[in-house]
């Protein structure tokens, strides 16, 4: 597949960019490489560049956005910027609240500007969760305004990083703009990882930051927020069962009675090193920050995006890709107009609807690895798979394993047309299919049964309590 063009604007550290081009180790999971290349990058901070430039092959540029010559600019598919933020904030403090009125909160017009004149493919934005309410409410309708006059169908969603693999409460409003409705269309935000696949506190802490004196707190530092603790709500020590809290720009300056983190370890509390914070961003150990101060490497990390909230984001970005040989609009009017987005309350322990229905289908011999881990997030169907199913119908997924049988129970999240080159990338058919995205329940049986049934038809005439009955007839084996 041929890469994806990138430009990057407010670039700083490399956090997002990290996340758009992939390729990295985080806490023992792989995130594969993305079929994207940034071909500009631009920030004004000279330190930030400095830890971008070591860790990137492509360089980054130390320029104001306003100074940018757009018609200088390589060509590109996609814009990608996090926008000034501190403006937009709601601790925000001097002046509170300015949002747009701010200079600094006026510097998405330069991305704006950029976007009417080159007209990418794809834009993504980032902000902070104030951005919200910032100026009674006013400034993000604006904002918002602005993006769709440049020509975007523009979608907006406030996600958490710590439930997309992230050891921190950290949430940020990520922007998407589509110039094409086809590419609109095909597009979901990602789905939330399972719980097991969430991180905490507990997963980053380096046991020699433990022993390390210049990060703990002195003793007097300890005893005035112990006079003050009653009318402290934030600052406080961090669980290591939970993800951390936010973390900020300005952590080598973090005080006990500051909104900041920080960590007790034998009775003493302390700050997070450098390496740690980097961690609670979700930057991989690999990632080098040593070329500048401790001070400007806390604020640089401070101010990133989570490279792995970013890789999901630009994950579903991804499956929008694959070019249509044939009319997406033509073919997506021979099949049901329903788009389902199931929820379930209290997944994790099997809140099961008897009243829903069930789709059990053969699992592909490639894709099995993906089932017996219980990874899986998305099911593609066959050519033949009829269009002609009330995909609001559809509830739950149960994966049939060759020789195997059934076990394990899945919810559909949405249905939805697709291609198969979507999924897997590096196959030339691109003829288009039904595809689920799924998210796994837990295991309906102790074991793998065998079941007796027609499995291509059990969209039709399988619901959860009907299954059951077959249990009880026999008709599965076990």
């Amino acid at each position: 597949m041929e890469k994806i063009k990138v430009a990057s604007l407010f670039c700083g550290c490399g956090g997002m960019d990290l996340g758009v081009i992939g390729g990295f180790t985080y806490l023992g999971k792989e995130y594969k490489e993305n079929p994207f290349e940034i071909v500009y990058a631009v920030d004004n901070d000279e330190y930030c560049t400095k830890i971008y430039n070591d860790n990137f092959i492509h360089k980054c540029v130390v320029k104001d956005v306003r100074d940018i010559k757009i018609e200088e600019m390589p060509q590109f598919d996609m814009l990608i910027g996090g926008f000034p933020c501190q403006s937009f904030s709601i601790s925000a403090q001097n002046p509170p609240r300015l949002g747009y009125k701010d200079e600094r909160g006026m510097l998405f017009f330069e991305m704006v500007k950029i976007l009417k004149e080159r007209q990418p493919r794809f834009f993504i934005a980032e902000n902070v969760k104030g951005i919200l309410s910032a100026n009674k409410g006013k400034a993000f309708p604006m904002i918002i305004k602005e993006f769709k006059d440049a020509g975007y169908t523009v979608v907006h969603k406030l996600l958490n990083a710590s439930e997309y693999g992230v050891p921190q409460k950290r949430e940020r409003v990520i922007i998407i703009g589509f110039r094409n409705i086809e590419d609109f269309q095909k597009f979901h935000y990602p789905m939330k990882a399972r719980n097991s696949e969430r991180k905490v506190l507990g997963d980053v802490i380096m046991e020699e930051s433990n022993h390390d004196e210049t990060l703990f707190f002195s003793e007097k530092a300890v005893a005035g927020m112990m006079a003050v603790r009653e009318k402290m709500n934030k600052g406080r020590a961090m669980s290591l069962l939970e993800p951390c809290n936010t973390i900020s720009a300005h952590l080598a300056k973090v005080s006990l009675n500051s909104t900041d983190p920080v960590y007790m370890v034998g009775g003493r509390y302390r700050r997070f090193s450098s390496r740690e914070a980097a961690r609670i961003q979700s930057f991989p150990d690999s990632f080098c920050f040593d070329s500048v101060s401790q001070m400007r490497q806390y604020k640089a990390i401070g101010n990133a995006v989570p490279p792995v909230l970013m890789w999901h984001v630009i994950h579903s970005i991804r499956k929008t890709l694959a070019v249509s040989q044939v009319n997406f609009i033509e073919l997506k009017g021979q099949f049901p107009v329903s788009i389902v987005e199931n929820e379930i309350d209290n997944i994790c322990n099997l809140n099961i609807d008897k009243s829903k229905n069930v789709l059990i289908s053969l699992v592909k011999p490639d894709n099995i690895d993906q089932y017996l881990d219980m990874s899986a997030k998305v099911y593609y169907t066959g050519k033949k798979f009829p269009s002609t199913v009330a995909l609001n119908k559809l509830y739950y997924f149960m994966p049939y394993i060759k020789k195997k049988g059934i076990r394990d129970l899945y919810i559909i999240r949405v249905a939805r047309v697709g291609t198969k080159k979507e999924v897997h990338p590096e196959c030339d058919d691109n003829d288009f299919r039904l595809v689920f995205e799924i998210e796994y329940v837990g295991q309906l049986f102790d074991n793998y049964k065998l079941i007796n049934l027609e499995i291509w038809h059990t969209f039709t005439d399988t619901i959860m309590s009907s299954l059951q009955l077959k249990v009880r007839e026999g008709l599965i084996e076990h």
